[in-house]
């Protein structure tokens, strides 16, 4: 297998990042079984990464998107209808936050121009998530879905921080307002129990899609927490229930209590217009970059998830084989998340994978001020 690293797992590879995330991409969705369609996601992919696309991973600024700060991310949901995801912070060498708002409007404007991307719901946010002076050094990634037919869908991730922390939530309020789901605030705020600080909003995604059950769906991270509150939290949600949400965070953190401080668990919501006040799925992610010694072991505990929930290891095998750069037990970082929800008779699983194009052992990541 091929390695971006070398000494001390740092990048010293002088490919452009894209090129090697293409290769990964390439096998990744030939071996699920996409055949011809793995053209359509290289196409995508190349219109996603256009800002940065001749950059090595050392000359990127350090991106969100993955663990090691990789402007990568590849997911595979583990289920029977085959289909790859990935992920694309809009960035560029040198680039300054004002600079990725320029990148991301002109990614959108690309994936507009290029495959007929619904652009709708974008125009009716983007003022609110894009201006002109960010707070925070990420404003948006880009997404794309393909599955074995069909068009490929394409989302955004906005960040809510843009206008500072304190202004996360409001921000979420105005963007469900401005696309007709304004009803669904009030699930949102009971989401937050803690508060903002503790609970706070962090990503707000849309479908770029003009259909009815396109989602937007806002994500949260969970701040001192831990399996029991994990469970308390997603427990008035539909097929979600303590013993099983408390038993997957125990075998997937590896500790008794599942304690889950280290590296916050991310949660969530997904609304859509056909029943605006509802939430339509939730969903678990375990950040799984700091709960291993190594991604072998990371493995172990899948499979023993996987067969728990009578869903087959073979697709999930088969995208270790793809997206690994390195043996499995030479660091900790191919895992970026791991993605949980009660399905109607087997609970759903998707695994999240970072190319690792800037090193292999990513430290934890998050931390508010005041907490470890």
């Amino acid at each position: 297998m091929e390695t971006a690293s070398g000494i001390n797992g740092a990048n010293t590879d002088l490919t452009p990042a894209r090129a090697v995330s293409e290769a990964r991409l390439a096998r990744l969705a030939t071996g699920l079984g996409l055949g011809d369609r793995t053209g359509e996601c290289l196409k995508a992919f190349r219109a996603m990464t256009e800002s940065w696309g001749t950059a090595t991973a050392a000359e990127l600024p350090e991106s969100d998107v993955s663990s090691d700060g990789s402007p990568v991310e590849f997911a595979v949901g583990l289920e029977d209808d085959a289909a790859v995801q990935f992920a694309v912070e809009a960035l560029a060498p040198g680039d300054s936050p004002a600079d990725r708002v320029d990148a991301a409007r002109a990614t959108m404007a690309r994936l507009v121009r290029r495959f007929g991307t619904d652009q709708r719901r974008w125009t009716q946010v983007a003022d609110l998530f894009l201006p002109e002076k960010p707070a925070t050094a990420h404003v948006a990634m880009f997404g794309a879905e393909v599955r074995s037919s069909g068009p490929v869908q394409f989302k955004v991730w906005f960040y809510p921080g843009v206008g500072g922390p304190e202004q996360a939530a409001e921000l979420c309020r105005q963007g469900l307002a401005a696309v007709g789901l304004g009803e669904a605030w009030p699930a949102v705020v009971a989401h937050m129990p803690r508060g903002e600080r503790l609970d706070p909003p962090v990503l707000f995604s849309l479908d770029l899609s003009a259909d009815r059950a396109a989602r937007v769906k806002l994500y949260f991270r969970h701040h001192a927490s831990n399996a029991d509150r994990l469970a308390e939290l997603m427990a008035p949600y539909p097929g979600f229930a303590a013993t099983p949400v408390r038993e997957f965070c125990e075998l997937m953190a590896a500790a008794a209590a599942a304690d889950l401080t280290a590296q916050p668990p991310v949660t969530c919501l997904s609304f859509t217009g056909e029943r605006p006040a509802a939430v339509g799925a939730a969903t678990v992610y375990l950040p799984m970059w700091t709960y291993a010694p190594h991604d072998e072991a990371v493995r172990r505990r899948m499979h023993r998830a996987l067969a728990a929930g009578g869903r087959p290891l073979e697709p999930y095998e088969q995208a270790l084989r793809d997206v690994a750069g390195r043996p499995l037990a030479a660091g900790r970082g191919l895992h970026n998340y791991i993605a949980w929800r009660p399905g109607r008779d087997r609970p759903r699983f998707k695994a999240y994978f970072s190319p690792e194009l800037r090193h292999i052992d990513p430290a934890a990541r998050y931390a508010p001020d005041g907490l470890s």
